[in-house]
């Protein structure tokens, strides 16, 4: 995002709804403009979209890669190509009825950076890395697994990992008899990053409807949070099922 120091008067109003207080003011000539950090611009564009600007003077030019990649992960109107005949990871607030995560495994979902955080490639190869390296398997139709070298890995393209973004989803599953291992190196991780991240974790209920995932994590160490998200098609059967 930039903004054109012809129309700026400096009013500052665009300062307020940057999610990076990215945007500063700064004299030209003698009169007070506003200016972007082009460092710390994730490209969310949420400064344009607010509209705010009364003589239209935010603009985002033409994005090359990798700048492009700032944009696919933090602004709503860019999206990574997908891989072709590649499906997307399982909407999990639908597992009642597509049953796409079976008993026996875990869904993990780390959401790494948040707004006036954000994060770089860097940390987010940090957290992957360590996730394959626990054993569990990346989704390769994922966002992230389109700019990564190898999702067996965890590793990130040399071209991107300088870039930062709003935030970076990264979806994998793995088998409940691993998951506490794989927490726990997730845990470790987070000593080796410069930003937040969220983890959740889903699983299917068992038949006393307990979640095998939360006594795992509570083994690990970790305060479990239950925030669960169910769709409204509560009491329908399975797919398949007769």
């Amino acid at each position: 995002m930039k903004i054109d120091m012809e129309k700026c008067i400096g009013c500052k109003s665009c300062h307020p709804v940057c999610t990076q207080n990215a945007i500063y003011a700064l004299k030209v000539d003698g009169r007070i403009k506003s200016e972007i950090n082009q460092t710390e611009c994730v490209e969310c564009g949420a400064c344009l979209r607010s509209e705010v600007c009364p003589k239209s003077a935010i603009f985002m030019p033409e994005l090359e890669w990798t700048r492009l990649a700032r944009a696919q992960f933090g602004n709503p109107y860019y999206h990574p190509a997908p891989r072709p005949g590649v499906p997307a990871p399982p909407e999990i607030k639908m597992n009642d009825i597509n049953g796409l995560i079976p008993g026996g495994i875990t869904e993990i979902i780390v959401e790494v950076g948040r707004p006036g955080v954000s994060t770089t490639f860097f940390d987010v190869q940090t957290i992957a890395i360590a996730m394959v390296g626990a054993g569990v398997r990346l989704h390769p139709g994922s966002s992230v697994a389109t700019i990564m070298t190898d999702i067996q890995t965890g590793t990130i393209r040399d071209d991107v990992l300088g870039e930062r973004a709003l935030c970076v989803m990264i979806h994998g599953r793995i088998e409940n008899s691993s998951l506490k291992e794989a927490l726990l190196a997730i845990k470790r991780a987070a000593s080796k990053i410069d930003t937040v991240f969220s983890l959740s974790v889903v699983n299917l209920l068992e038949e006393d409807s307990s979640a095998a995932a939360v006594s795992i994590a509570e083994e690990a160490g970790f305060r479990v949070s239950l925030h669960a998200k169910v769709n409204v098609g509560l009491g329908r059967r399975l797919e398949g099922e007769i």
